[in-house]
């Protein structure tokens, strides 16, 4: 039973690595302040489990941490929640720039996270039309306007 349980706790605290891993950049950057929110939750409520982790002397305690299973349950779910929202998020951009949907979820994150970047924009010009390579920028034009 200590087995099935223990095995269920880090099947459960991995899923929970993989998710926090790829999100934790992304919200980082606070992109979306209601997700951030939860996100930051989740986050605060890992940093301190893990940290406890690392000081238990055996892997066995962790079936001994009253509301352990369901605490990683609910974090899941969080980070569910979080990874849904952001999917939401990256589908409404690429409605409204349909060119978007030639680039994966983690370039257009990088183009929308380095907006102000010149350099970042420009290295993903190509991915998103056809035949242009690069793109000068005049540095004293409002507007973000640029001239190809």
């Amino acid at each position: 039973e200590k087995f099935a349980s223990l095995d269920e706790i880090l099947h459960l605290l991995n899923k929970i690595q993989r998710k926090w891993v790829h999100l934790e950049p992304i919200f980082g950057r606070g992109a979306m302040p209601r997700e951030t929110d939860r996100f930051e939750r989740v986050n605060q409520e890992y940093r301190r489990l893990m940290r406890n982790i690392g000081a238990a002397k055996r892997v066995n305690h962790l079936t001994t941490i009253v509301g352990l299973k369901d605490t990683l349950a609910s974090m899941v779910d969080q980070l569910e929640r979080c990874q849904r929202a952001l999917n939401e998020f990256l589908e409404q951009k690429r409605t409204a720039f349909p060119r978007f949907y030639f680039i994966g979820d983690d370039d257009l994150l990088e183009i929308l996270g380095q907006s102000a970047n010149p350099a970042v924009i420009q290295s993903h010009l190509k991915k998103l039309f056809a035949g242009i390579n690069r793109v000068s920028f005049n540095d004293g034009e409002q507007g973000g306007q640029g001239k190809a």
